[in-house]
């Protein structure tokens, strides 16, 4: 019988190891931006065409290479970063293994021009297939110059394999903000097809958040943690009803990773606050010793392993639920300037939970409670951690109780109490505002009232156009209106919108320069209706009324935050009285 098990050709196995780094033009640029990192690069200039297909070219002012070091990187396994074995647990560069420049090879038409500070001249290396074809001398600045062109076009069955220019495109983009969240030390100018895309200078990492995501990202809070020799810092988002999906960024020793055991205690921190885990974002830096890190576990580096991971993972899940149920905190300086809408024919000093709530219900009349005040210190304000279902049970309890009893505090807050443990106060204003900005996102073709008597607004000229724009969306929420010269007749307007608001809500909307068909014009309407007729502090509401808000905060999709990102209730434990 024939034997069937051979050794494969030294040409294949090549192919098979470049194959496993070089993935797509996106695995190429992120190759090259390490390279150029290690090489203590503060200018780097990228030139991508056709989504990096064509060319992926990338020029910084490193330390550059001599003649001899330049011929030698595009071997297999060259490299400066490790000499021995134990340098293999002690990695602190992004490139160790020698194989980027030789893979790249493999796969395209290689061009490289390098010099050091040593050289007078530097080298400009023509290579394909793995090989140099040509090399000739070059006078240059010191640095290193790469061109990969026609990446794949020797191996039409991996090109094929290719997605389209968009798709590719983002993949490039995606690699190149891993890299610059994690290195912000250097300045970056990006063109695609001859024209510049970004322009990113030395900035702090906020910063470079919001240069990246622009106002995709909101409500971050910083998040830092110092123990036993591991370093944690960065943002987390708190609660968003904007996004649908969140950007997540786990970086380690400066390199982005996937680490699905920290990310999963990362997004578990939301438990309570999020019904879709997704929508959360972060943005963690995790600095440890290299010699806790084991980076030799992936092709691309892409995945790590740590000691002590577990343990990390458990105190940064720790620290984003101390940071969300801080948001839930009232604020002792504030409290103190509250009076209490009470409802109670006596007031005695037994204040345990249940008398204090069943004595503040019949009565109109306004007590200050001097007591109480003395009571407040900062202990009661403990934020609630290692109670994670306390949201959902929050949820629950109010969509299942008949009856809630309430009452008011200074003409701002709902105060109800949760199963005789804990005092909720609902922001009147936020809530009624999340009521209504939930209920015009979601609904169309709303049922109107007639007003008797059409109410007649002032325009501008430039408030008349900007009305214009967007008069279809306004009849879409149950505004009927007529525009005639300079003056808008309104008809009708949507069922839940108090009459006495109509005004207001009017002239906050024309303060407001919409363009036609500009995407966000439908959600900054609602925006401002809701806000404009939600109720205002200093609004005395009856038990009827709170009750009903209460209820329909607690049906929205996000009872928490408000689209701005403010909290709506606070939580106060018993023992605050």
């Amino acid at each position: 019988m024939k034997n069937i098990i051979q050794l494969l050709p030294e040409k294949v196995i090549q192919q098979i190891a470049a194959g496993e780094v070089i993935q797509r033009p996106s695995s190429v640029l992120r190759e090259l931006l390490e390279n150029a990192i290690d090489a203590n690069a503060k200018m780097i200039d990228i030139f991508i065409k056709d989504s990096g297909k064509t060319l992926i070219q990338l020029i910084d002012d490193g330390i550059g290479m001599s003649i001899d070091d330049a011929k030698m990187s595009i071997l297999r396994h060259a490299t400066s970063k490790i000499k021995k074995t134990d340098d293999i647990f002690k990695i602190k560069t992004k490139g160790f293994r020698g194989e980027a420049l030789f893979s790249i090879a493999l796969i395209s038409q290689l061009e490289i021009q390098t010099k050091n500070e040593e050289n007078v001249v530097g080298i400009h290396l023509f290579i394909e297939e793995g090989k140099i074809k040509k090399q000739i001398p070059i006078n240059m600045l010191r640095g290193t110059r790469i061109s990969v062109k026609n990446i794949f076009s020797k191996f039409p069955a991996r090109r094929q394999f290719l997605k389209s220019s968009k798709i590719e495109f983002q993949h490039i983009i995606y690699e190149f903000y891993k890299i610059i969240l994690a290195h912000r030390n250097i300045t970056y100018r990006f063109y695609h097809n001859n024209k510049i895309v970004f322009y990113f200078k030395k900035t702090s990492l906020i910063e470079r958040i919001k240069e990246i995501f622009k106002n995709k990202i909101k409500n971050l809070v910083s998040i830092f943690i110092k123990k036993n020799g591991i370093l944690v810092e960065g943002f987390v988002s708190v609660p968003d009803i904007y996004r649908k999906k969140g950007d997540q960024f786990l970086l380690v020793n400066q390199r982005c990773v996937t680490h699905l055991l920290l990310h999963k205690k990362i997004v578990h921190a939301y438990d309570g606050f999020l019904r879709d885990l997704k929508t959360a974002s972060y943005f963690i830096f995790i600095f440890v010793d290299s010699s806790l890190v084991n980076w030799n576990i992936h092709p691309t580096k892409k995945e790590v392993k740590l000691e002590k991971e577990e343990d990390i993972g458990e105190m940064i899940q720790q620290e984003i639920k101390n940071i969300l149920f801080h948001q839930y905190k009232v604020k002792n300086r504030e409290l103190k300037n509250y009076d209490i809408f009470l409802s109670c024919k006596s007031l005695k000093k037994d204040y345990s939970l249940n008398n204090f709530y069943d004595k503040l219900y019949d009565q109109e009349k306004v007590v200050q409670l001097e007591n109480w005040y003395h009571k407040i210190n900062e202990s009661n304000f403990e934020t609630f951690n290692n109670n994670f279902q306390f949201t959902n049970e929050l949820f629950h309890y109010v969509s299942h109780k008949s009856k809630i009893k309430t009452l008011q505090m200074n003409r701002k807050y709902i105060i109800f109490v949760l199963k005789n443990e804990y005092v909720i106060l609902v922001d009147q204003h936020k809530a009624h505002q999340n009521i209504l900005f939930e209920f015009f996102l979601r609904k169309r073709n709303l049922i109107s009232q007639q007003l008797i008597f059409p109410i007649k607004v002032k325009l501008l000229k430039k408030e008349s156009i900007s009305l214009n724009n967007i008069k279809n969306d306004l009849i879409n929420f149950g505004f009927h209106l007529y525009i005639c010269n300079e003056s808008a007749y309104l008809y009708s307007v949507p069922e839940n919108i108090h009459q006495n608001m109509l005004v207001e809500i009017i002239q906050n909307i024309i303060t407001y320069n919409f363009l036609r068909k500009e995407k966000n014009n439908k959600k900054k309407l609602i925006q401002i209706i809701s806000k404009s007729a939600s109720i205002k502090y200093g609004t005395k509401l009856y038990p009827e009324k709170m009750e009903c808000i209460i209820k329909d905060l607690f049906s929205c999709h996000n009872p928490n935050y408000t689209y701005s990102g403010d909290p709506i209730f606070f939580v106060l434990r018993k023992n605050f009285f």
